[in-house]
């Protein structure tokens, strides 16, 4: 279709907003009604008709609406829904540390890609058989766009491991990282986050569960469906987290993609785009984006 054509027929999205998409994702060839999902899936009708019945904001332009990450510090909690502050809700735990260190010092570092460093907590699962893991002291935490973790990382902790790793990650220092001994390689080669707060907002809670089930749908064919159980390296594990903002705009869909280096931020993502996200975003080495008006941001990180 080209450049030209995406401007004439992408609603709500300026030739410097494409130009700005362009530059991190190939936009894709084809109409974007040939990427939705045919009517017949029954199970796509069905959350469909739920999704229809949601207030959602179609009017606002999307693109610019959130920030990227220069760093985001994904902590998991086995839960879907938190209290209003989540990262707030047990006071001492590892993501409240690590949260209060971003409100003291995140401003204190403006080197690296993206706009800001971020914490979230999500539904990956916690080791239920360590007790200071149970109190929150004591966590593994995922270091997003990078693809690590950062082993037993303990709450009394956070700002001296903070302090130490921060700088590296904004340098991509990886190899420096990675001889570190609680530093160890994410075996993902993608994440799909989806916002289910619903305490923040109910719609969240509704959406979220359905998109999930779908996107595990359409992984399995192509071998890239993950479960809590399932260790083997690759794949795609599609989890739930905290509020991200703009929940007027659900459903919002964060993916990073290890193969392109990549973060895209969907928003007004519904059932039918499912099938879509997976087989041109996520299968691909190499992303295609078939909705540039669903496009909250991108970002383009260096390799390693």
């Amino acid at each position: 279709m080209g450049l030209l054509g995406y401007f004439k027929d992408s609603q709500q999205v300026s030739k410097q907003d494409l130009e700005a998409i362009e530059q991190v994702v190939e936009l894709c060839d084809r109409q974007c009604g040939d990427c939705d999902a045919e009517e017949g899936a029954a199970a796509i009708e069905r959350g469909e008709a739920k999704f229809g019945k949601l207030k959602i904001e179609h009017n606002a332009s999307l693109y610019g609406s959130s920030e990227t990450a220069k760093i985001h510090f994904v902590v998991p909690t086995s839960q879907t829904d938190w209290a209003r502050d989540a990262c707030e809700e047990k006071k001492g735990s590892v993501q409240y540390k690590i949260a209060r260190w971003i409100d003291k010092h995140g401003a204190d570092y403006p080197q690296g890609t993206g706009d800001a460093i971020k914490c979230s907590v999500s539904s990956l699962p916690i080791d239920a058989m360590d007790i200071d893991v149970m109190r929150g002291i004591k966590n593994d935490v995922l270091v997003l766009p990078h693809f690590l973790k950062i082993k037993a990382l303990s709450a009394s902790d956070v700002k001296s491991q903070l302090n130490k790793l921060v700088p590296l990650l904004l340098a991509n220092e990886r190899d420096q990282l990675l001889a570190l001994e609680n530093i160890e390689e994410a075996r993902e080669n993608s994440f799909v986050f989806l916002c289910s707060h619903k305490t923040r907002d109910k719609r969240c809670g509704i959406t979220a569960p359905i998109l999930q089930k779908l996107f595990h749908q359409e992984l399995q064919p192509h071998g890239l469906y993950r479960d809590n159980s399932d260790f083997r390296p690759g794949g795609c594990t599609v989890g739930f987290v905290n509020h991200v903002g703009g929940h007027k705009f659900v459903a919002n869909v964060v993916l990073y993609l290890k193969s392109s280096h990549s973060l895209i931020w969907l928003a007004r993502v519904t059932p039918k785009n499912v099938p879509a996200i997976v087989n041109l975003m996520i299968v691909p080495e190499k992303p295609q984006l078939p909705w540039p008006e669903k496009v909250r941001c991108v970002e383009q990180y260096a390799a390693w």
